[in-house]
Formats: C-alpha cells, structure tokens, sequence
C-alpha cells in the first residue's frame, strides 16, 4: 500500500513521469527523470493533461486509493474503491480515526514526514473494518485543476494533498472471531453429545456386550445424538458463511410472488401428512421486487415455517383436534408502523401454536439459545433464528417476533423496496 502512496504523491508532485518507475519499471528502459526545477518548467499550463493522467492512472491502479484536497473532501476516488466501499466512503472519511490520522499527518514537519495508518470500525450499515495509509503532498496550485485547490487558488500558492489508500480487513477479522467462537462452541455445545456417545460406547463394550435389545436401543439413542451434533455443526457452518457476506450487499433481483411460490412448493414436503393448515397469501407480492440473495431470503422464510411447524405442534395433544394454522403473508409496509422510512414490504409467518413468554423474545436470535419448555423435546440447534438475523442485517433488513401464549406467533420481515 505504501508503494501506491508514494506513485500517486509523485504523480501530484511532478507529473506522470515521477510515479513511472513503479509503473513500468518492469520494461528495463527509461531515462533518468529531470529534477524539480526543470520538471515543474515543462509543466506549467498543462494543468488540464496533467489531471487527466493522474485520474487514468488512479483508476489503473488494483488498489482502492482516494485523494483529499484541503478540505478534506475527496477529489479524485478510484474505481476500485468506488466499488469496494460503495456505501461506506462517506463514513470512513468522517470517522475519527480517520480524521485523528489525517490531524498527524498534516502537523508533520516535512523533513519528518511519514505516512500515517488509521483502523476504522464501521457497525452502520454493517459491520467492517477498514485500514487506511495516508501520505501528503504540499504542490503548487499552477499545476492543479480548479477541484483540487484551495478555494480555487485565490489565497495560497500551494496546495496540499491526501493520498488516501484502503484495505478491508473484514474477513480477516471475522474470520479470526469465528475461529474463536468455533472453538467456545466445540468446547461447550458438542461436549454432552460427545459425552452420551462415548458412555452408551462404554456400556455396548461392557455389561450389554451380549444384549441385543440394549444394543438396538443404545444404537438408536447414539443415531439422535450423533445427528444433533450434524446439526449443530451444519447450522454453525452456515451461520459463519452467511457473516463472511455480510457487508457484501447482494445484487439481484428478487420477485416476491415467485419467491413465495418455492416457498410454497418446500414447504409442501415438510406438512405433508401433519396435522397443519398450511397458507401462503401472495396476491399482494405481484410486482414487488427487492435488492438481495434469493437463496438465502428463501432460507430464512423456511427456517421461519420450521420453527412455526415444530414448535406450533409440541402441544398438540391440547389442541383437541384442531389443526396448527401457519400463514404466510406480503403486504407493503404500513407508514408510521415501527419499520424504516423508506419503502419497503414485509413478509409475515404466522402460526396458532402455543405462543411465546414475553421474557425469550429479546433472546430469540441469540446462538444456540432455546426456550427450555421445549428444548428437551423439540429437535434443534438453536441456530435458526441467529441465521435469519445475519442474513436480514445483509439485506439490510428488520426482523420482528410477536407473540401471545396461547394464541399463536407472528414472525415479521420488514425489507426495503426495489424501486
């Protein structure tokens, strides 16, 4: 990164010529450069060229660079940092570690110069991490284009400049985070099945070595258990795959009529010959389109039915024979309804199951955690809601659970419009 500072500030302080070494230093012939003096004769009144080839070589550059003027405002922005950082340069240039680095940087006296480095943290709208280097460049505003002086020029000679380039260290972060929370989950969540598994191995070894009725059904018991831990393990894989896209906002564009139509058709398999009255009302999705992964937006409205379907029927000998009711809704999002301003629509799962005490609500979407009414005896990994959280906050998204005991759950999805 320091290489690219130190090409872009040469091109600022003498033209192409001064940043051509590290540019085509691989061709093995090129003249010695003029010094300042004589540079800066051949320069004057080719302002306009100049800021050309500065632009055209920015933009050449596999590096995501910026420079600020002396108002801090970026003057000239890379492509690759326009397309690395769409969302975000505004608050990356506006954070205070930012601005801290640019404050040393500028205090520096010439003959100690050296480039500044700032790490930025960005929790809105997602998370991310940032490392910027800085380096600056005091040039004369007669060979400066009129967006890159101060104030045009009209009360300085001189101009100084930020050469800003950015590297995003948010994979690397979260990857070094869920190599930790990995290893808290191996030590904690697999220890009791592991530890099952390895008491019913004992006893298969031992006492019912010769109990074939023991033995079928210690092998039935390790089958569950060993199919919890699968379970445990696949809904943590896909939990850290969906955080490693997080702040990489999906592009496509998604019907809702036909995303709730695979719904439909999925969820088919799952209530087949269940005690369930199954529904997906999508007159009101036609037309609605949204920004976002179809794939991972059908896997939330699933995960959502799952919960309603496996927890909706745990109490169903207190049903007296009246099928769970599972409804799944589209309408646009009402004004002045708790969601975001923008347009935006929401999608509802609804059940009639049991409800919900109001004390687990706000710990719905935590890993791994689950009501303990109904851990015993419904299977799962506790990770279901913890996926739909992450992959609602990629789409920049609301998630909303509502519920009364003994009367039912509403599960809401509030996300933004396609316009």
């Amino acid at each position: 990164m320091h290489a690219w500072l130190a090409a872009l500030c040469g091109m600022a302080g003498g033209g192409a010529l001064a940043a051509l070494p590290l540019f085509i230093a691989r061709s093995g012939h090129f003249e010695p450069l003029p010094d300042d003096t004589e540079r800066q004769k051949t320069r004057i009144g080719r302002d306009a060229a100049s800021a050309v080839t500065l632009d055209e070589v920015m933009a050449s550059l596999p590096a995501a660079t910026l420079v600020l003027n002396d108002t801090r405002l970026p003057c000239v922005i890379s492509p690759e940092a326009k397309r690395q950082f769409t969302n975000s340069l505004g608050s990356i240039i506006r954070h205070p570690a930012f601005q801290s680095s640019v404050d040393r940087l500028l205090a520096q006296k010439k003959e100690d110069q050296q480039p500044a480095e700032a790490l930025i943290v960005l929790d809105i709208p997602h998370y991310r991490v940032v490392r910027a280097w800085l380096q600056k460049k005091t040039v004369p505003n007669a060979f400066l284009p009129e967006g890159y002086r101060k104030g045009g020029g009209a009360f300085s000679s001189r101009t100084t400049l930020v050469f800003v380039a950015l590297h995003d260290e948010t994979e690397a972060v979260l990857a070094e985070r869920q190599h930790t929370d990995f290893v808290a989950f191996a030590s904690h969540e697999l220890r009791t099945p592991l530890a099952s598994l390895l008491g019913f191995i004992e006893t298969l070894q031992g006492p019912a070595a010769d109990d074939p009725v023991i033995q079928k059904e210690f092998l039935g018991i390790m089958s569950e258990q060993a199919k919890r831990m699968q379970r445990l393990l696949d809904g943590l894989l896909y939990l850290s795959r969906v955080q490693m896209q997080e702040h990489h906002r999906p592009k496509e564009t998604i019907g809702i009529a036909e995303l709730l139509k695979r719904l439909s058709d999925e969820a088919a398999g799952l209530i087949a010959g269940k005690p369930v009255r199954f529904q997906v009302q999508a007159d009101d999705a036609q037309e609605l389109c949204v920004q976002g992964d179809e794939a991972q937006l059908l896997q939330v409205l699933m995960n959502l039915v799952e919960n309603a379907l496996k927890y909706g029927l745990f109490d169903r000998g207190k049903r007296n024979g009246e099928p769970l009711g599972i409804t799944v809704t589209c309408a646009r999002a009402a004004k002045n309804a708790g969601w975001p301003a923008e347009p935006g629509l929401v999608l509802s799962v609804t059940d009639t199951g049991p409800g919900i005490p109001a004390r687990h609500l706000n710990r719905l979407t935590e890993r791994f955690y689950r009501v303990a009414k109904t851990a015993a005896s419904v299977q799962g990994s506790g990770l279901g809601l913890a996926i739909v959280q992450q992959i609602l906050a990629r789409h920049d998204g609301r998630f909303v659970v509502e519920s009364t005991v003994g009367e039912g759950t509403a599960c809401r999805i509030w996300l933004p419009l396609l316009s």
